[in-house]
């Protein structure tokens, strides 16, 4: 469904409204939450932004944002620097993904920037969001039976990614010394 179809209303989508259980305790499957927050989540973007899609200088909530860009030649300069900008934390957030870094952040915080501009990118940071809140509803409903291997596994990937780093760039120097000793008796992180 694309921004100029109109969909339901986000409470008529599924009767959980954003849970991942029915009024009846039942957990529901997850295609069914996923479907319902991305309704929600082009209805928000339908109220938005209108069945045109875009992004009107005009009604720009923020005062000095909106002074910018409904001058022309500011708004132009500023929709340039805020792409340069997006794109720059984009760019530096990729390398530190795989090194010891706040890579994800950075390249969220990048594209947040491009969604205050672009409409293709504020349709990306929300479909993020529905998949996210999606995923989040879902597992809250999950019994803790199916909830603690889920926990244990993304704390294994965790370590996991944590040891490529360090294997990577090595244990830190600047690590108290008891840190630095414990991590250096980590298979694969010895010094050569």
């Amino acid at each position: 469904m694309s921004i100029d179809e109109s969909p339901e209303r986000a409470e008529d989508v599924a009767p959980g409204r954003g849970r991942g259980k029915t009024a009846e305790g039942e957990r529901r499957s997850y295609r069914v939450v996923r479907d319902e927050q991305h309704a929600i989540v082009r209805q928000e973007l339908l109220l938005r932004f209108g069945t045109d899609g875009r992004i009107d200088a005009h009604e720009d909530p923020i005062r000095w944002r909106r002074a910018v860009r409904t001058h022309p030649l500011g708004g132009l300069v500023y929709r340039t620097f805020i792409a340069v900008l997006g794109l720059a934390l984009i760019i530096a957030g990729i390398p530190m993904v795989p090194l010891v870094g706040p890579g994800w952040a950075v390249i969220f915080i990048g594209l947040f920037l491009w969604s205050t501009e672009f409409i293709w990118a504020r349709r990306v940071t929300q479909f993020v969001k529905a998949e996210v809140k999606a995923f989040e509803q879902y597992t809250m409903a999950l019994p803790w039976k199916l909830k603690i291997p889920m926990l244990l596994l993304s704390a294994a990937f965790g370590w996991f990614c944590f040891w490529v780093a360090l294997l990577i760039t090595g244990v830190p120097g600047w690590l108290p010394d008891q840190a630095e000793d414990l991590l250096l008796r980590v298979p694969g992180l010895q010094p050569a």
